[in-house]
């Protein structure tokens, strides 16, 4: 729950030692970071009569767990609630977590927050069209395919940077997909697609206005 120690953690894992950290350049990004705005989807391609019903159904399914200040943003929901890919959890230990609290030794910032959970954090959503794929292994190549589970693909090509501007996120399958992508098999180990099955009650339609919404975020 430290945002500094994960800046930290992120650069010493990037290659910086404890000993090489920038310290003023790091706080100096961090705070550049900290209300900086994503960009927007085109709103010409968001159908806002379908937004606007969405935001309804966001504030009352969505928001509790992934608006700013909202009672459970940030906080762990368990994995036997959220029912995702389990093997990030179970490969962050408590003793990773009591080594990770030794870095920095000797320093007045030395590491002291990381600790064992049973789940994952839940994150703010600002600029989520772009964070394709989603999931926190990005098992899942667009949002419609979140909303709708029934289409989530068993493989799919990440990091080719065509945009789908059909299912909100970059286009994951077909020829150029495969020969300028990474093929992801959700099939293996620590790669499952199931979980996040949140607003299944919703009918398709809600689902497809809920989709209009989170556009705008």
């Amino acid at each position: 729950n430290s945002v500094d120690e994960r800046n930290k953690s992120a650069a010493i894992g990037a290659g910086a030692t404890p000993e090489s950290l920038n310290l003023p350049s790091l706080d100096r990004v961090a705070a550049w970071a900290l209300d900086l705005r994503p960009p927007a989807y085109p709103r010409e391609r968001i159908d806002m009569v379908r937004a606007g019903p969405g935001e309804t159904t966001y504030k009352a399914e969505c928001s509790s767990c992934h608006d700013i200040g909202a009672p459970r943003v940030g906080q762990v929901t368990a994995l036997a609630e959220i029912g995702t890919d389990p093997e990030r959890v179970r490969s962050f230990t408590p003793e990773l977590a009591g080594r990770m609290n030794t870095i920095g030794e000797g320093q007045p910032w030395q590491f002291s927050h990381f600790r064992k959970t049973e789940g994952y954090a839940n994150m703010p959503l600002d600029g989520l069209w772009l964070r394709a794929p989603y999931l926190h292994n990005g098992s899942v190549p667009t949002l419609r395919a979140l909303l709708f589970p029934e289409e989530r693909p068993a493989e799919f090509y990440r990091a080719y940077d065509v945009y789908d501007w059909e299912n909100v996120g970059f286009v994951s399958s077909g020829a150029e997909a495969a020969r300028e992508g990474v093929r992801f098999d959700t099939r293996l180990k620590g790669n499952s697609n199931a979980g996040h099955l949140y607003g299944q009650h919703l009918t398709r339609e809600l689902r497809e206005e809920l989709l209009e919404y989170l556009k705008t975020l």
